[in-house]
């Protein structure tokens, strides 16, 4: 398994999040592990509606920005207590996310906890510790998950939005949440990442470090231009396009990838 390591590491919500898609559509030439971080944000899923699941109110004076990436599932917050941890692979791998679940659950073992894999994400008792998505193409899959190591709950509360009184399919499924930091001893980001780094290798052999690709930096950057960047993506969902103002990408030459 190849593991991701950018010439320059970023915490930039939407470059992080465009070259999390870009990664399925360069589509990788093997499987492949990346493990990163974001700066304070909100990151809804794919389908859903800014107003069910984030504080915008809360977030705008806080100057946490509320984005959306391309993968399914549900609305979670990041900042720098908070792993994302992400597996992609060439081909249709439903099954990918619930791969991605074990693994996180195998790491967390080694502290001593027991947690369990269900269709919510990974939970220690009834406590939420790690939620997952997925992005699936015809040509490669995608598995992303959160690992909330050192954020305090009452963060996490503060920036998304209670659950609403009335349902949508697609509203996130909320859960408690608490930091690993106060269920183990011991507990920091650098260790919750050399513990994934471990498991990882146990479950798929050694990891062979390479840079981001051409192709996925190619990606990255027609992405950011084109959705990433633009405030329309983030509360619509839906990219501008060359006649809207928001069109950022307009102001230089298009950025050619293979489609």
């Amino acid at each position: 398994m190849d593991l991701l390591v950018p010439d320059v590491p970023s915490v930039d919500p939407a470059a992080n999040l465009a070259l999390e898609e870009a990664l399925v559509r360069a589509v990788p030439p093997g499987p492949l592990l990346r493990i990163w971080q974001n700066e304070a944000c909100v990151v809804l899923g794919r389908g859903q509606r800014p107003e069910r699941e984030a504080n915008i109110a809360g977030c705008a004076a806080a100057g946490v920005p509320v984005l959306r990436r391309a993968s399914g599932g549900g609305t979670v917050y990041h900042d720098l207590g908070n792993l994302n941890i992400t597996i992609a692979v060439p081909g249709w791998a439903p099954a990918l996310a619930g791969d991605l679940a074990v693994l996180v659950a195998g790491a967390l073992r080694q502290w001593g906890l027991a947690p369990a894999v269900t269709e919510r994400g990974v939970l220690v008792g009834t406590v939420k510790v790690s939620g997952l998505a997925s992005q699936l193409t015809r040509t490669a899959t995608l598995a992303h998950a959160t690992l909330l190591v050192t954020t305090p709950a009452a963060r996490v509360r503060a920036f998304l939005a209670p659950t609403p009184p009335d349902s949508h399919p697609l509203d996130s499924r909320r859960s408690p949440v608490l930091p690993l930091c106060e269920m183990a001893r011991g507990v920091s980001v650098p260790a919750a990442r050399s513990l994934v780094l471990a498991q990882a290798v146990r479950r798929y052999g050694p990891l062979v470090p390479r840079a981001v690709s051409a192709a996925e930096i190619c990606w990255q950057e027609r992405l950011i231009e084109r959705r990433y960047g633009s405030g329309a993506w983030h509360t619509t969902g839906r990219a501008p396009t060359e006649r809207t103002e928001e069109a950022r990408w307009t102001t230089r030459p298009a950025v050619t990838c293979t489609e």
